[in-house]
């Protein structure tokens, strides 16, 4: 089976036909970028879901079509790729507003044209990685516009984040025996330490912590991510293309943001909290979300536990992770 055959089936079995379903694509023009929009669900009566995507740059719905399906028959998933992202990036340029607060009011206007555009009145934000720096900023300042959070690979604290990775990566080669990793890491000094934060010093230290399960548990190759692009029905390959765009003209000033960026204070919420946690995570690590999420106060808090998966528990444990939305999220939504 060919590449282009195989994307067919896929777009194929991605078709909702049904008569209650939406799938609909358009450009929406959030703080003055044109940013591309995907809407999907079995039943337009059900609440609505934004995906607030990783990366930074790193659009959701080139591989949404792995994990996504059944979501969609309780929810209508929103993913939309943000401004100088995926296919959002043909927008970028030099100077563009590429802070925290500007993609922040990029998801309230988001949510506004979907309340003109569907006739809702609140909806449930799922940040994943760099998105819940997004997400939880806006449950914080924009309760209203909610009926839940759900964060997967919270950020609460970039700085413990890198303390924690690199501790990990350093225990697992030792463990291992690897010398070229633990001459690797050892050449990084006291990480992070008082030295620049430089783009070298972290592809070194995450390297070695994915190798050893931190972004995809049990595996050091996590091609079926990577890769799960090259099959997706919502991308066609010039668009592809524009994923690394976007990459490289967002890096230089959003990676400091996500690396800086501490909520440990930020513990008083109006809306229901959940925390999905990888038990191997150490991309973005949890024991700074733990600690955190202890001493939050919100409407409700609860944590899943995904025994079997680092960063990706969407991909690694797509079973558990509709579950736990179906029986920890769509309660609220439906109560909303």
């Amino acid at each position: 089976m060919t590449e282009e055959i195989g994307r067919a089936v896929i777009a194929d079995l991605c078709r909702l036909p049904n008569p209650e379903a939406i799938d609909r694509t358009t450009f929406v023009e959030l703080g003055g970028v044109e940013q591309f929009v995907s809407i999907r669900g079995r039943d337009t009566r059900n609440p609505i879901l934004i995906v607030c995507h990783g990366g930074p740059a790193l659009p959701s719905l080139p591989s949404s079509w792995i994990w996504q399906r059944a979501i969609e028959d309780y929810f209508t998933v929103v993913n939309y790729d943000q401004r100088a992202s995926g296919k959002s990036a043909t927008g970028a340029s030099d100077g563009m507003d590429l802070s925290v607060e500007r993609y922040v009011d990029d998801l309230v206007e988001l949510i506004a044209w979907l309340r003109r555009e569907l006739g809702v009145t609140k909806v449930g934000v799922l940040g994943h990685s760099w998105g819940t720096i997004i997400g939880i900023t806006l449950a914080e300042q924009r309760p209203e516009l909610l009926w839940g959070y759900i964060g997967v690979g919270q950020v609460i604290s970039g700085p413990e984040n890198e303390v924690e990775s690199f501790g990990f990566a350093m225990r697992s080669a030792i463990a291992d025996g690897n010398e070229q990793a633990v001459a690797e890491l050892q050449s990084l000094g006291e990480y992070p330490g008082a030295q620049p934060l430089t783009l070298e010093r972290i592809v070194t230290c995450r390297r070695w912590a994915q190798h050893y399960g931190g972004l995809s548990a049990y595996r050091s190759d996590f091609a079926y991510f990577t890769d799960a692009a090259g099959l997706s029905p919502y991308y066609t390959d010039g668009e592809r293309v524009l994923i690394g765009v976007g990459q490289q003209a967002t890096m230089a000033q959003v990676l400091p943001a996500l690396l800086s960026f501490d909520a440990r204070a930020k513990t008083s919420f109006e809306v229901p909290m959940l925390q999905f946690l990888g038990r191997h995570d150490w991309t973005t690590p949890t024991a700074p979300v733990e600690r955190w999420f202890d001493r939050v106060s919100a409407p409700s808090t609860d944590v899943v536990w995904f025994e079997n998966s680092a960063h990706l528990c969407m991909f690694e444990e797509p079973g558990k992770f509709v579950v736990s939305l179906v029986n920890l999220a769509l309660p609220h939504a439906t109560s909303a």
